[in-house]
């Protein structure tokens, strides 16, 4: 996990340090955490993070709500699906050309969207 994700609890500290985190956070490789979820309240859903925060990487109830968010915000479709990978079963995929689509796997399909949700985010703040 991504150090700069360790420690910030406090949506205060996240925003301070917002454009770093961002960019510094690998989506192939980042752990469900609070840090994560704190991100992805308030990068995609517009949230203030905190107590209130959803469990977004770890909670399986948020996956299709994020999912439809992510083809709203950035007009692209997302795929979820399984691998035959033991170790990261669930996938996330955007884009409809296999030539071109990008993948994120996981271990859990929560997990695999927030994965996705911090890409596409990197992938459009300029």
């Amino acid at each position: 996990m991504n150090e700069y994700l360790q420690g910030y609890h406090h949506p205060s500290q996240l925003k301070t340090k917002k454009n770093v985190l961002i960019s510094e956070i690998n989506p192939y490789q980042a752990l469900a955490s609070e840090g994560l979820d704190i991100l992805i309240d308030e990068e995609l859903f517009g949230g203030v993070g905190g107590a209130s925060c959803p469990s977004y990487s770890t909670d399986d109830s948020w996956v299709q709500k994020i999912r439809r968010k992510l083809q709203k915000v950035y007009g692209t479709q997302v795929t979820l699906g399984r691998t035959r990978i033991k170790s990261k079963p669930y996938f996330s995929r955007y884009g409809t050309d296999p030539s071109t689509s990008t993948e994120v796997l996981a271990e859990t399909q929560s997990l695999s969207i927030c994965r996705m949700a911090i890409l596409l985010i990197q992938r459009n703040e300029d």
